[in-house]
This record gives structure tokens, sequence and C-alpha cells, in this order.
């Protein structure tokens, strides 16, 4: 457990990818959320690592009131946050994607002295059922960064996957 955010932390989520891996059956669809507070290196350096932490400590609180009952989420490190989701759909990941997004966007942080925080976040599905969790994480984070390019506090699907020309 990551002391400062009562979340699981990055050596139990990979412990629990790793035991799934191996249980996991054809039917088994997962979906992958990276979430990264936004602009976070700012708030830390303008407001001290003390509210840093509160502000850590509150979006924790926002993924775990925003996810499903059995989804996963983590401390991936630093400001970053990650979500395994079980059994989605890419619409019904975009969606947990979307209210964790509103949960941190409407979190009261005034007692802090912050008048509030955004996360982008990056969502992966397996397309293929041994579809690697590994493999999902880096679509994910490669999603997160263009959510992040385009302006962040947004949702970033990965993009269509891009199938052979088998026909032609």
């Amino acid at each position: 457990t990551d002391a400062l955010t009562g979340l699981p932390n990055r050596r139990y989520f990979d412990e629990f990818v790793s035991l799934l891996a191996r249980r996991r059956r054809a039917g088994d669809a997962v979906g992958i959320l990276m979430v990264d507070i936004d602009k976070f290196k700012v708030l830390n350096d303008t407001h001290g690592h003390a509210t840093g932490d509160e502000v850590l400590r509150a979006v924790a609180g926002a993924i775990v009131s925003a996810v499903r009952e059995d989804d996963v989420p983590a401390r991936f490190g630093g400001e970053e946050f990650v979500v395994l989701l079980r059994n989605p759909d890419p619409g019904v990941a975009v969606e947990v994607g979307e209210r964790i997004r509103i949960a941190v966007r409407d979190l009261d942080l005034r007692r802090f002295g912050v008048r509030g925080v955004s996360v982008s976040v990056g969502v992966a599905v397996a397309d293929e059922p041994d579809q690697s969790i590994g493999a999902l994480i880096e679509t994910a984070d490669r999603a997160l960064y263009r959510a992040k390019r385009a302006g962040r506090d947004r949702v970033s699907p990965p993009p269509p996957v891009e199938r052979g020309l088998e026909n032609a």
C-alpha cells in the first residue's frame, strides 16, 4: 500500500497484473487507464510539498470514487496513477476515464490554497485476448501524452487499430 494515498502501490499492481495474466481466460477483456495530474510540479513549487501531498491524497480519493467495483486503481509513481479495468469495452473505458477527470476537476481544494487541479487520462483496451498488460500500459501511456499535448484536462482513447489489407 502506498503510505501517502492509501492506494495499492506499483509493486502490488505489478504482482496483481502478473497473477491476472496467468489466470486470464480467453474472453476476459482488460483495459488500462494512465492518469497524471496536470502541472503538478508547478503546484509543488508554488504551494510546497505538504500541499502537494494533500492534493495527491485528494486525487487518489477522487479516482477511487469514480472507478467501478472490480477495477483496480494504484499509485504508479510520483503524480501518476494507473487503473486496471476488468472487462471493459472501449466506450466503458473512456467513460470511466471521464468520470475520473470530472471527479478530480470537481475537488474542492481551497482549504489547501489551491484553486483546483486537473488530470489527463490515457486509455487502452485489449483488442486481442492474449495482449499483454505491459503492452496495454505502453499504449495507455502514449495516449496520456497525446492528451497532454492536446491541452491537458482530457481523456485520450488509443488510436484505432490499423488492420492490414488482407484481401488487397
